[in-house]
């Protein structure tokens, strides 16, 4: 077995000489070796290979051929983790028996599989590869130029892989800036294997719109928990820059949004920590303030939704709501996100926050504080923060909502990174009614952006509909004092 460690860049888009001249830039006369590959990847029609996460592929150079098994890893970062079983064969199909029996997970129906293998996708590139020495032992650095192909469906292959073989890692993520800063790479999250099967029709990558509680360990340190939830959100916020490239969607920038928020909670936790992380918490607000269009979005998106509380008011009135469709249609700025996310900023981040989570920094309060001592406390002062908020004499204004909305969603945030230690029956009942404040601050904005929408068209016909509006805005008012009320009468979880 071989641990494939690795950082993917896409380079589609330049030109090919280029990618090689900064190749041999970076090899330092080391010789170049060109291979022309050919690789068939086989599965189950119903994927069960797939299921297991597992790649299976036969790979031909000449008349030689090796079959390769790629076991459940991570993709962190760009850098790809997967155990990998090579076999030597003679045949044109795979079989799966070459390999040692202990790789297989417990109850895997090996034989059965074995029996139903068919050929999914081939993929043929020339390989351009380079070993670079580093630390102990080498770097391979090779480019890939050639084509998926699945049935009629064809797509490029343009990619970098910088494998790490007893080398430094440092070395790789010098290697990886270089080409991020000089030919505007791209960090590369989706496998061959990957993209084969999307273009095989045989899988869908949808966006993650919802975040789960991180799976902490309570016997860890605070520098293991953290590094794992920041793990986990940077892999959220690149399968959803993934979703984007593949099918650029709304849905896909607000998983990117969320990742990016969640990360940012993480690095704030480990600045307090003393970790310096300060440049990349500046990144991480500007890239927000480049995003900051989707809360119209989502107001103007409540007003329009059929199963929606203002859906059937506002049909009413078609001149009206035919101007908050276009409204909404307009708040959209995919383009602007897509150019962000090529940008080299934006891809040094992504880059050097997986070196972080790779590296793991620490000094002694990190590796001898426990994780679950410590989110307790740090659970409880930024609940009196939003305590503190919350916690006002008389009546609280629409502004003042909106205001602390961050506030309230940046706390819910740090529960779904160390909440799980915690019992959860008691952790779902405590944050129920403050997520029933964050649905009901964004309805505030709904209701804003409509009133907005009101005065616009000066039609004495709605003034109906603005009093409406004022009853509604007025009746959400006293849901959300009634919620508030309910929130801070909570036990915390984290107490006992």
């Amino acid at each position: 077995m071989s641990q494939e460690v690795e950082i993917k860049l896409l380079v589609d888009g330049v030109a090919p000489e280029q990618v090689i001249a900064l190749c041999e830039s970076l090899a330092k006369g080391a010789e170049c070796t060109v291979l022309e590959l050919t690789n068939r990847y086989f599965d189950t029609a119903d994927l069960r290979l797939r299921q297991h996460d597992m790649g299976l592929r036969i790979r031909q150079r000449g008349e030689h051929r090796e079959q390769t098994i790629k076991l459940a890893g991570e993709v962190l970062g760009g850098m790809h983790s997967r155990p990998e079983y090579n076999a030597v064969t003679h045949q044109d199909h795979p079989d799966l028996t070459l390999f040692e029996e202990s790789i297989w997970p417990d109850d895997f129906p090996l034989f059965d599989i074995n029996r139903d293998l068919e050929e999914i996708f081939a993929t043929d590139f020339t390989r351009h590869r380079w070993y670079l020495p580093s630390g102990d032992g080498q770097i391979e650095l090779v480019f890939d130029l050639g084509t998926i192909q699945a049935g009629d469906e064809t797509r490029a292959i343009a990619e970098v892989e910088i494998e790490v073989q007893q080398g430094d890692m440092q070395d790789a993520y010098r290697l990886a800036r270089r080409f991020i800063t000089r030919l505007n790479a791209r960090m590369g999250t989706l496998s061959k294997a990957a993209r084969g099967y999307l273009a095989a029709g045989k899988s869908v990558l949808e966006p993650f719109t919802h975040a789960h509680f991180v799976p902490q360990q309570p016997q860890d340190d605070v520098g293991a928990g953290l590094y794992r939830a920041l793990t986990y959100a940077l892999q959220y916020w690149q399968h959803n820059d993934a979703c984007l490239s593949e099918n650029p969607s709304v849905r896909a920038v607000a998983g990117i949004t969320d990742g990016i928020r969640l990360s940012k909670v993480v690095l704030q936790q480990l600045a307090l920590l003393e970790i310096d992380v300060s440049d990349h918490v500046m990144r991480l607000e500007q890239m927000l303030g480049h995003l900051g269009w989707l809360s119209r979005y989502d107001g103007l998106t409540e007003l329009t939704a059929e199963d929606g509380a203002y859906h059937r008011a506002l049909k009413a009135y078609p001149k009206l709501y035919e101007a908050i469709l276009e409204q909404q249609e307009h708040a959209v700025q995919l383009e602007l996100v897509q150019s962000l996310s090529i940008r080299d900023d934006y891809q040094l981040t992504l880059l050097e926050l997986g070196a972080l989570c790779q590296e793991q920094p620490r000094h002694q309060q990190l590796a001898e504080l426990p994780l679950k001592q410590w989110a307790s406390q740090r659970l409880r002062e930024d609940w009196q923060n939003v305590v503190d908020a919350f916690t006002k004499d008389g009546e609280l204004k629409p502004e003042y909502y909106l205001k602390q909305l961050p506030l309230l969603q940046g706390s819910l945030q740090l529960g779904y990174c160390v909440g799980y230690l915690f019992d959860a029956e008691h952790r779902e009942a405590f944050r129920a009614p403050w997520q029933d404040m964050v649905r009901g601050i964004r309805e505030i904005m709904a209701l804003k952006l409509l009133r907005e929408a009101i005065k616009d068209h000066e039609d004495s016909q709605l003034e109906r509909l603005l009093n409406w509006q004022t009853v509604q805005l007025e009746s959400l008012l006293y849901a959300l004092k009634h919620s508030r009320k309910a929130a801070l009468k909570q036990e915390p979880y984290w107490v006992n």
